[in-house]
C-alpha cells in the first residue's frame, strides 16, 4: 500500500506541470563526452584550494567559490592548469600551512623566503595521478610525485581504495606529515575495501 501511494504521489506531481518543457530554471543534461564535470584526480585539492574561503572578489571568470571549482573542474587541458589556478593554490596553501599554528613545516616549504609555496603549488596544480607500473608495492598516495620532489621511495603511487585521501592530503598541507590531521572518518563504505576483487569493496558484513 505504502508504494503504491508513493506512485500515486509521484504521478500527481507530475501532472501539475503545464508544460512538457524541462524547468527553464534547471540546467541542461550535459551531452555524453563533451561536458566536463569533474576532472578528479587527486583529492580535496579543489576543495580544499581553489577558493575555500570565497574571497576572490572581483576575479573574472569566478566570483564564488562554488563557480570557481566549477571553473576547475571545466578545463581539461593540463597546459591551461597552471595559469588559471596556480595562484589561487599556492595563497591557499599558505593559509592552510598555518592551521596548527606553525607556519613553514609544510611539505617541501622553501625556506628560501619568496615562493615559498610555489614548489608544492606547482605539484598539486598538475591534477593527475601518476603510477610507477614497475612497482608492485601500492601503499603510499603520490608516491612517485613524492619521489619527484625528493622523498625516495619505490611506491607505484596512485590511490588505493586503502588509502584515507582526505586525511592524508590535509595532513600534508596543515602539518608536512602523511597523518596528524582528521576528519575523523575512517571508511566511507560498510564493506571491507580490495585492492584486487572488483568493485574492489567486498561483501559487507552479515
Amino acid at each position: 500500500m505504502k508504494r503504491t501511494a508513493t506512485l500515486l504521489g509521484l504521478l500527481a506531481l507530475a501532472a501539475c506541470s503545464s508544460s512538457s518543457t524541462p524547468d527553464a530554471g534547471a540546467p541542461a543534461a550535459p551531452t555524453l563526452g563533451t561536458t566536463i564535470v569533474d576532472r578528479m584526480g587527486r583529492a580535496g585539492v579543489n576543495t580544499a584550494l581553489t577558493d575555500p574561503f570565497n574571497d576572490l572578489g572581483s576575479a573574472t571568470p569566478p566570483t564564488t567559490e562554488s563557480a570557481a571549482k566549477d571553473h576547475y573542474n571545466s578545463i581539461s587541458d593540463p597546459t591551461q592548469w597552471s595559469s588559471n589556478f596556480k595562484s589561487w593554490i599556492e595563497s591557499n596553501i599558505a593559509i592552510l600551512d598555518g592551521l596548527d599554528g606553525v607556519c613553514g613545516n609544510q611539505f617541501i616549504f622553501n625556506f628560501m623566503g619568496s615562493g615559498a609555496y610555489s614548489t608544492l603549488a606547482s605539484v598539486l596544480v598538475d591534477d593527475q595521478l601518476y603510477v610507477n607500473t614497475a612497482s608492485g608495492t601500492c601503499t603510499t598516495y603520490l608516491g612517485v610525485e613524492a619521489n619527484y620532489v625528493g622523498v625516495t621511495n619505490t611506491d607505484c603511487g596512485g590511490r588505493t581504495p586503502l588509502e584515507n585521501t582526505i586525511d592524508e592530503t590535509y595532513s600534508l598541507l596543515a602539518i608536512g606529515a602523511l597523518t596528524g590531521v582528521t576528519n575523523g572518518i575512517t571508511s566511507s563504505a560498510t564493506a571491507t575495501a580490495s585492492l584486487n576483487v572488483f568493485p574492489f569493496l567486498q561483501p559487507p558484513p552479515n
